[in-house]
C-alpha cells in the first residue's frame, strides 16, 4: 500500500505538498467483476482484489476521488461508478474522472449511499433522494417528477429483480415498475405503512417472492406489498445490526455479529468456523467463486477501524487483511527514529515503520488490555514508547524499533487491577490516580500523565502524574499532583512542557489553564509554584475571550501561544493578548522552522505568518475539516519541514518547507557540548552572511533561535530566555538567505 497519498496543489502561500492517510480496512461493499476479480468500496476509497495476485497496489483511488470515503460502487465495461460519503457520485472512464453533484442532478449534500444499474440507467440513492441517469447527467425522481408517488427525502439502498426496482428510504420501502415510466404515479408502489418502523436501511432482492429489507432493526421479508414479516429482530439492540444479505445453496446468509444462516422463522445459526468471536461483519458478497465478508470489526456502527476481507474456505473463514493504517480516527502523534506512533479510537496504538508500513498494537495483536480509546503516545529518554487505553491504565511498549512483534515487551500499569482482560496482559499496580489516561507528554526524561476524562466531571481523585525510570527493570518513581497540591481543576485537557521547569495545563469544560513551575525535576514537588495561584486558573479575566483552552505552543520569540474556543492568544506581560485575524476555535497548533504558526480549526487549517493570515479550506486545498473537539494533536518534523495533524477522519501532513540537507563541512564544537565549561561554536567553510540557528527537540518542539552576522561570530550558551536546556540531542536548522542545513547538537550537563 502507498503509505501517504500526496496531493500537489499550488498555493500563493506556504505549503505545496499535502498528504492524507486514512484507513481502507473497513469494507462497505463488494462487487464481482466480469473478469474474475472483485472491487471493494472502503472507508478510504476503492480497492481492487485479484484472487491470484492479491490486492492491486497500482489501482488505489483515494487521491483521485472527490471524497476519501466510498459507500458503494458499480463496475461495467470501462465505467467505474462510486458513491462517496461527501463528494457526490463519481464516474471513472479510462483515466479520467467526472463528478455528479446537486448541480448535475444528484440531490443532497454530496452523501451518496448507493449506486445501482437497472432498466438501462444508473440509479443513485443519496441524502437528497433518488436520481436516474448516465454519464451525461442525472434527473431527480422526487415528488413533483413522479406525480406525488415517491415522497422520500433520502434513499439509502437500491436493489432490482424481474424489472422491479426496490428502494430503502427514510420513509420505508418503495418499489418501481421499470417497464413503465417513473413519471407515471401508477408505476410506483409505497410500502411505507408496513416498513417505516422496521429499521430498514438497505434492500436485497433474489426473486419477486424473495425481497428482503435489512438494517438496524434486523431482517424483514416482503410477503405482500402491504405486509412484511420479521425474520431476525434487532430492534431492541442498538449495536446489533444487519449489514448485508446473500442467497446461497445453503439458504439465506446475513452479515451481523459473525455471519449467520437462516434455518427457519426465528431461528438463525452461526455460519462457518473460525470467525472472530463477538465481532461484526460489515458487508456480504459473492465473487471469484467464494463468499466474502467485510471482516472482524469491533463495532459495526463506526467506520473508524476495520480488518479487511474474509472468505469462506471449506467451511472455515480466512482473513485477508488490508494493509495500511488500521483506523481513521487518530489522536496523539509521536515521532521516533523515523517511526510514527499514532493513538487511535478503535485500533489501539498504530505504528508506521518507514521500510515496512503500518502495524497495530492492541488486544488482538499484542498483550495490551484493550484496543478502544488508545488516545495517547509519548517518548521519554528510556527505551520504548508509552501509551494508554482509557479506563485500562498506562502501557509501556518496547518494540525494539522493529516491525516484528516477536521480541516486544508490553507492560501495563494500573491503579486498580483490571478484570476481564487476557491473562497474558502484564499488570503492575502503580500509584496512578486512576486507570484513565487522556494524554501523555515528556519533560526532562520523565513522563507526564494527564488523568481522567476531559468531557465530564471526574467522580474520583484525578490530576497529573509524573513517572521516570526504566520500566523493564522495574526502577520507576512516581509523583502525583492533585487539587490538594494546587491544581485548579481535576479534568485535564492538555499538558504542554515548556523548557525544563514549566508545564502549562489546560482544563476541560471551560476551565481555563494554569502554569506549574517546578525545579526542573517533575518528580520533585518541593519547589512547585502555581500561576496565577494555587487552585486558580487563567480565564477570561486574564485576557482570554474564551476559557475553553485546547492547546499550547511556543513561538520563535519564546512566547507561549494558547489555542482556545474562540481564537489564538499570546501570553505576554502577565496577560493573554489575542492574535488579530484568528477568531475561530483552535484545536491544535505547531510552529514551523520559519516561525509560522499552523493552527487546525473547526473548519480550516490556518497559517499565521506575522500579520499575514492564510486559511486553507475545502475551497482552496485538499483539507477536509472534521467537527470532533475531543483532543486533536499535531507534531512538527523540522528536518523534513513536515507538519502532522490528527483528526477523526485520518492523519494529515503538510510539507511547509522542503527538507534541509546536511553539510559535511559544517560542525558544531565542542561535541558533546558542556555548557558549564564553554559556549558552543560553529566551524564551516560556507557563507559569511547572516545566519540563524533554530533548535528543536527531537519530538519537534521549538526551543529558540540564535542569530549572528556570520558563522564565525555565532555562539550559544546553552539556554533560551534564561532557561537552560536539559541534556540530550537536539536538531539544529541553520538558515541563510538561500539555504537551510540540518545538523544535530548533543548537550551534556
Amino acid at each position: 500500500m502507498i503509505p501517504f497519498i500526496v496531493l500537489l496543489i499550488a498555493f500563493s502561500s506556504s505549503p505545496s505538498d499535502w498528504g492524507f492517510e486514512t484507513s481502507q480496512s473497513y469494507i462497505t461493499s463488494i462487487f464481482a467483476d466480469a473478469d474474475g476479480t472483485m472491487w471493494c468500496s472502503t472507508s478510504g476509497g476503492i480497492l481492487h482484489y485479484d484472487p491470484l495476485n492479491g490486492w492491486d497496489d497500482a489501482i488505489l483511488y483515494p487521491d483521485e476521488l472527490p471524497w476519501f470515503r466510498a459507500n458503494d460502487l458499480y463496475v461495467s465495461d470501462s465505467q467505474l461508478w462510486v458513491a462517496t460519503e461527501g463528494g457526490g457520485l463519481a464516474l471513472r472512464e479510462g483515466n479520467s474522472w467526472q463528478v455528479f453533484s446537486s448541480y448535475e442532478g444528484i440531490p443532497g449534500s454530496g452523501i451518496v449511499y448507493s449506486v445501482h444499474s437497472a432498466g438501462g440507467y444508473i440509479w443513485a440513492g443519496s441524502d437528497g433522494g433518488l436520481s436516474r441517469g448516465d454519464a451525461v447527467g442525472f434527473q431527480q425522481m422526487d415528488e413533483s417528477a413522479t406525480g406525488g408517488a415517491f415522497r422520500a427525502d433520502a434513499v439509502t439502498g437500491i436493489a432490482s429483480v424481474s424489472d422491479i426496482l426496490y428502494l430503502a428510504t427514510d420513509r420505508g420501502v418503495y418499489s418501481l415498475d421499470l417497464l413503465a415510466s417513473p413519471f407515471n404515479p401508477d408505476s410506483w408502489t409505497s410500502h411505507e405503512t408496513a416498513t417505516i418502523n422496521l429499521g430498514i436501511s438497505d434492500v436485497y432482492a433474489v426473486s419477486v417472492d424473495s425481497v428482503f429489507g435489512f438494517g438496524s432493526g434486523g431482517i424483514a421479508r416482503m410477503i405482500h406489498s402491504d405486509k412484511w414479516r420479521v425474520l431476525l429482530d434487532f430492534s431492541m439492540s442498538g449495536d446489533s445490526m444487519v449489514t448485508g444479505l446473500l442467497w446461497t445453496d445453503d439458504g439465506l446468509l446475513a452479515s451481523c455479529i459473525n455471519v449467520r444462516r437462516f434455518v427457519e422463522e426465528g431461528v438463525w445459526e452461526i455460519y462457518g468456523e473460525g470467525y472472530p468471536i463477538s465481532t461484526f461483519s460489515s458487508c456480504l458478497g459473492f465473487a471469484c467463486d467464494r463468499i466474502w465478508v467485510g471482516y472482524g470489526l469491533n463495532n459495526v456502527n463506526t467506520v473508524n477501524a476495520g480488518n479487511g476481507l474474509g472468505y469462506l474456505d471449506s467451511g472455515t473463514w480466512v482473513a485477508v487483511p488490508v494493509s495500511g493504517m488500521a483506523g481513521s480516527s487518530c489522536y496523539q502523534i509521536t515521532l521516533d527514529s523515523g517511526i510514527t506512533y499514532v493513538g487511535s479510537h478503535n485500533a489501539g496504538l498504530m505504528v508506521c515503520y518507514p521500510d515496512s508500513g503500518w502495524m497495530t498494537f492492541n488486544m488482538n495483536t499484542a498483550n495490551m488490555p484493550r484496543s478502544l480509546r488508545t488516545y495517547s503516545s509519548a517518548k521519554t529518554s528510556s527505551p520504548g514508547i508509552w501509551t494508554g487505553c482509557y479506563h485500562y491504565g498506562l502501557t509501556w511498549i518496547d518494540d525494539r524499533n522493529t516491525f516484528t512483534m516477536e521480541d516486544d515487551t508490553v507492560i501495563t500499569y494500573v491503579s486498580d487491577s483490571l478484570s476481564g482482560v487476557s491473562p497474558d496482559v502484564v499488570q503492575v499496580i502503580a500509584p496512578l490516580l486512576n486507570n484513565q489516561v487522556v494524554m501523555l507528554s515528556a519533560q526532562n526524561g520523565a513522563l507526564w500523565i494527564a488523568q481522567e476524562t476531559y468531557w465530564q466531571s471526574p467522580d474520583e481523585v484525578s490530576g497529573i502524574v509524573a513517572v521516570a525510570g526504566d520500566p523493564e527493570s522495574g526502577s520507576l518513581e512516581w509523583t502525583s499532583r492533585t487539587d490538594a497540591d494546587g491544581l485548579a481543576q481535576k479534568n485535564i485537557q492538555t499538558l504542554y512542557p515548556c523548557g525544563q521547569d514549566s508545564l502549562w495545563i489546560a482544563f476541560a469544560s471551560n476551565g481555563g489553564c494554569q502554569l506549574l513551575v517546578h525545579g526542573g525535576n517533575p518528580l520533585d514537588k518541593s519547589q512547585d509554584s502555581w500561576y496565577p495561584g494555587q487552585g486558580e486558573a487563567y480565564d477570561t479575566s486574564w485576557g482570554l475571550s474564551s476559557s475553553q483552552v485546547f492547546c499550547f505552543a511556543r513561538d520563535e520569540d519564546g512566547y507561549i501561544l494558547a489555542g482556545t474556543g474562540s481564537g489564538l492568544f499570546r501570553w505576554q506581560e502577565n496577560a493573554f493578548v489575542q492574535i488579530s485575524g484568528v477568531n475561530s476555535s483552535i484545536k491544535t497548533m505547531q510552529v514551523d522552522n520559519k516561525g509560522r504558526i499552523w493552527c487546525m480549526g473547526g473548519s480550516s487549517i490556518i497559517c499565521v505568518d506575522d500579520s499575514e493570515i492564510t486559511e486553507f479550506t475545502t475551497s482552496n486545498s485538499p483539507y477536509i475539516p472534521s467537527s470532533r473537539v475531543e483532543n486533536e494533536f499535531s507534531v512538527f518534523k523540522p528536518d523534513e519541514g513536515k507538519l502532522y495533524f490528527s483528526s477523526i477522519i485520518g492523519l494529515w501532513t503538510i510539507i511547509v518547507q522542503q527538507g534541509s540537507d546536511e553539510s559535511p563541512d559544517l560542525l558544531f564544537y565542542p561535541q558533546p557540548f558542556l555548557p558549564a565549561d564553554e559556549e558552543l561554536h560553529i566551524c564551516w567553510t560556507g557563507t559569511d552572511r547572516q545566519i540563524s540557528v533554530k533548535l528543536f527537540a527531537l519530538d519537534g518542539q521549538y526551543l529558540g533561535c540564535i542569530q549572528a552576522e556570520s558563522w564565525e561570530e555565532w555562539s550559544w550558551n546553552g539556554s533560551f530566555n534564561g532557561e537552560d536546556v536539559s541534556s540530550g540531542v537536539y536538531l539544529a536548522i541553520i538558515e541563510t538567505d538561500d539555504m537551510a542545513i540540518r545538523a544535530k547538537v548533543a548537550v551534556v550537563r
